[in-house]
């Protein structure tokens, strides 16, 4: 749970993401300039926010070529490969998608060593914010919970991305939901630590997900969708 250091090409992407986000295309635009005369047009994180807005403005088939080209001059780049896994979900293509995302994982994997990602201290605050939000569930759902462990592994398996998991999914539920005694498997919720703390180094930010990635996986449990959720004041 570490703060980013603050450098000018961070600071323009972050630029990018935000105006994307905000649906502001054309300062996006001027960001990816500066970025452009800061670092060049072939650096690999210029071209993929050049993809993104290019995906933002068109869609992923104009994004795709981009991507394809940061595939082939920076094969190590996780996130395009993990895009280009979004556009072989979309066509269908279910073994390109699964492809990609073995490498996604590997990689990621890698990334986790090289930044020492998953440190004691960092497991046990993820734990302890899921232990306090299990004992503040309202008693119905607690009490029916007991049984449900909720473990901590780094990452998903090779296995179940191999069937299709998105190796970059917060949280996983497992096994039978709340009221089926025929299904003769183990129930569990899993939290993906690693993708965790990479995708929200601010600890406010880091603490507000835990909660929402564990409600949405007790959802699963009990049959119950967002709206579900909201109604019964579980969000």
């Amino acid at each position: 749970m570490t703060t980013r250091e603050s450098d000018p090409l961070a600071d323009l992407l972050e630029r990018i993401d935000q105006a994307l986000d905000d649906g502001d295309i054309e300062d996006a635009r001027t960001a990816l300039q500066l970025a452009r005369e800061l670092e060049g047009d072939s650096h690999p994180e210029v071209l993929f926010a050049e993809a993104g807005i290019a995906w933002e403005e068109h869609g992923p088939d104009a994004a795709e070529a981009i991507l394809k080209r940061i595939e082939k001059d920076h094969p190590s780049h996780a996130d395009a490969l993990y895009a280009l896994a979004r556009i072989a979900e979309e066509r269908d293509d279910a073994q390109a998608m699964v492809d990609y995302h073995l490498r996604v994982l590997e990689l990621d994997a890698s990334a986790d060593k090289n930044a020492r990602i998953g440190t004691p201290q960092e497991l046990d605050y993820i734990e302890a914010v899921a232990r306090d939000m299990l004992e503040e569930l309202p008693a119905p759902f607690g009490e029916r919970l007991e049984h449900v462990p909720v473990v901590l592994e780094q990452r998903p398996s090779r296995d179940i991305v191999l069937e299709g998991f998105d190796p970059r999914a917060l949280g996983l539920f497992e096994g039978p939901t709340d009221g089926d005694s025929h299904t003769p498997a183990p129930t569990r919720i899993v939290l993906f630590t690693s993708n965790l703390l990479v995708d929200f180094v601010e600890e406010e930010d880091l603490r507000e997900q835990i909660e929402v990635t564990l409600l949405h996986e007790i959802g699963h449990f009990f049959n119950l969708d967002e709206d579900d959720l909201k109604r019964l004041g579980l969000e």
